[in-house]
């Protein structure tokens, strides 16, 4: 955690799905039954990444423009900021040292890892 930051990390396949329909969303399920909802969605006006927080809910912007780009290439992340919120937009990564429990299967491999 970090002070007015966000960062949102995508695997393989979440890429692919921004990537074909332009929405990736997830939901966080409480014990209470609460939920909270995330998206990440690209639109076709050009603008650096953008935060929108409302009731239960949430969604980070990026052009269609940047998805693209980011979806087709070896860039690692997009980044920017929204009212003073840093926003990191990246490709999900395999660990270089596995942990139990992670599960990696859709992650990018590690550049670092030979």
């Amino acid at each position: 955690m970090q002070t007015n930051s966000l960062r949102l990390r995508l695997t393989r396949p979440e890429v692919e799905r921004l990537h074909a329909g332009g929405i990736v969303e997830e939901v966080l399920a409480f014990a209470d039954g609460a939920t909270f909802s995330y998206r990440l969605q690209s639109r076709l006006q050009s603008a650096p990444p953008e935060a929108v927080c409302s009731h239960a809910s949430m969604t980070v912007y990026l052009s269609r423009e940047d998805a693209e780009r980011w979806a087709t290439s070896e860039e690692v992340g997009l980044y920017g900021a929204s009212g003073g919120v840093a926003i990191a937009i990246e490709k999900d990564f395999r660990c270089l040292v596995p942990r139990p429990g992670e599960a990696e299967s859709g992650a990018y491999p590690h550049p670092g890892k030979s």
